[in-house]
């Protein structure tokens, strides 16, 4: 492995020199952070290589390599009245991990200081362009705030950022705009807007809500694997190499994940059967069922010519292949790693558990979301860690696929309370351009890449294996007829008969998707 001592001096004068940009912006005049600070693609948006190349990035960036609205031909601000964009976001009361930290900034002690400098300087740019004061209104349900401001009238909120199953929700309750009839403000071409969002949750072509560089939650509850260096190394590097090599090899599979996690998994702890002070292959939990049957290229639900969802799993021979795999394999169990849930009842917190085990080095791996690896800052005597994206599980697969696990993503809406959504409309395109020239290199730049990865070859994943290629699937976030927990609630049972759940569930599924289907429409 690579001696980390020469890089992290370096990866730390990094993150100072960014650092200080963005608080330079942020106390003098208007002037965004260099380019050089921002990532050659937006985590999550595989789009946006492309479309900054576009005539030289000049549609979308000005001279000084800044992403700007200038060259789209917004029509001219004419909202002179307005003084404040008011943003209903969810608050830290119930959600202790994904609550909302970026729209409004000093809002809470936990957010890292250059995320919160980021989100002051897009905002004090907005109100030095515009006069206006982006305010965020925290709550803890951010859908029933939505649908209070609806049924009272009183014109709360500007815009708002539920969690994308609740904005599905409101969308069918005909509760939100359709983003597509704004597209003299919103360009949702835009490298800024995540075209992989908006390709997956638009339904006949209607798009309730989306997400791009105005939130980070996509990137943070996005699924990689974290390694234990150390136990990787003694145990395991002399079989099969280093990690990173095989990651681009295309050799990183779910079947050699498997055989690794089997070689470590020990009864070592002097007491009989296996616990959480033994040692595992990973440390999991029952929804990664989900995960690595998505991280194979699969799909619950796909979209077919006309944009309208379908029933993806079950309907040809791979789908259900890769689905038995990955839930045989969960089947096994302590065979090659500990289920935190099967210890509901008996720790306070089993996702505290889940964490624990790989942060006190009893773990080779962790299937995690990004949200976690932060967590992991609090683990001192944890060995060092490196990141990988989700192992390749289908044969012949081409690239790997990170999910997006969208229960937990915000979804960018417009409430049809909303007092003058032209106004919306125009905020939302600023502050998600804006966004892409702070907010998300201060997360993804500086805290993810500089702060939480422990070396260059991490930086690599991130880059070209973990991000390139995020996933939504409208299964996940439109949950029709339950299929979100399919395959969560059979690892939880031990069982792979998705043949037959599919088959009991199909006209459920069927009927939700018609319904759905029907709403939008009406809608429209």
């Amino acid at each position: 492995m690579r001696n980390n001592g020469k890089f992290r001096l370096a990866a730390f004068a990094l993150c100072l020199l960014l650092l200080c940009g963005l608080t330079l912006a942020a106390c003098g005049p208007a002037t965004p952070p260099a380019e050089s600070s921002a990532p050659a693609t937006s985590a999550g948006d595989t789009s946006a290589t492309e479309s900054t190349t576009e005539q030289g990035g000049s549609k979308y960036q000005n001279a000084d390599k800044q992403y700007t609205t200038e060259n789209l031909g917004m029509p001219e601000y004419t909202f002179t009245n307005e003084t404040e964009f008011r943003v209903c976001v969810t608050s830290n009361e119930q959600q202790t991990t994904y609550f909302s930290e970026e729209i409004g900034y000093d809002m809470y002690d936990t957010t890292d200081t250059v995320l919160n400098e980021a989100v002051k300087t897009r905002n004090d740019l907005i109100e030095q362009k515009f006069g206006v004061t982006v305010v965020a209104v925290p709550v803890k349900d951010v859908k029933q705030a939505v649908q209070d401001d609806a049924t009272a009238s009183t014109n709360l909120y500007d815009a708002a950022m539920p969690f994308m199953p609740a904005a599905a929700t409101l969308a069918q309750e005909g509760l939100l705009y359709d983003l597509t009839t704004f597209s003299n403000y919103i360009h949702l071409d835009a490298p800024w807007w995540d075209q992989q969002a908006n390709e997956s949750l638009s339904v006949g072509g209607h798009l309730y809500f989306t997400t791009g560089d105005i939130s980070i939650m996509q990137k943070i509850i996005s699924n990689a694997i974290t390694f234990n260096k150390t136990m990787y190394e003694n145990q395991v590097a002399d079989k099969y190499g280093d990690l990173y090599q095989l990651v681009r090899d295309h050799k990183w599979t779910f079947d050699t994940m498997l055989e690794m996690c089997k070689l470590v998994t020990a009864d070592n702890d002097g007491e009989g059967g296996m616990g959480p002070n033994d040692t595992f292959g990973m440390s999991a939990a029952n929804g990664d069922a989900r995960g690595f049957y998505l991280a194979s290229g699969e799909k619950l639900i796909s979209k077919d010519s006309d944009d309208l969802p379908s029933l993806y799993i079950g309907s040809t021979e791979s789908s259900i292949s890769i689905a038995q795999k990955v839930l045989s394999a969960m089947a096994e169990g302590d065979q090659w790693y500990l289920n935190c849930q099967n210890y509901q009842g008996q720790v306070a917190d089993i996702w505290v558990l889940s964490l624990q085990i790989f942060g006190e080095n009893r773990a080779l791996f962790r299937s995690t979301a990004f949200s976690a690896i932060k967590k992991l800052r609090a683990y001192t005597d944890a060995s060092d860690f490196g990141i990988v994206p989700m192992p390749m599980v289908k044969d012949g697969q081409e690239e790997y696929c990170t999910p997006a696990l969208a229960d937990y993503a915000y979804g960018v809406v417009i409430p049809i309370s909303a007092h003058n959504p032209e106004f919306s409309a125009y905020m939302l395109e600023e502050m998600c351009a804006s966004a892409k020239n702070n907010i998300t290199p201060a997360y993804y730049d500086v805290t993810l890449k500089h702060r939480d990865s422990k070396d260059l070859e991490s930086e690599e994943m991130l880059d070209h294996y973990i991000f390139n290629h995020v996933v939504y699937d409208p299964g996940l976030v439109y949950n029709f007829g339950g299929i979100n927990g399919m395959l969560t609630n059979l690892a939880s049972q031990k069982s792979t008969d998705i043949v037959s759940t599919i088959d009991g569930a199909k006209a459920q599924i069927n009927q939700a998707i018609d319904e759905c289907v029907a709403a939008y429409e009406m809608n429209g």
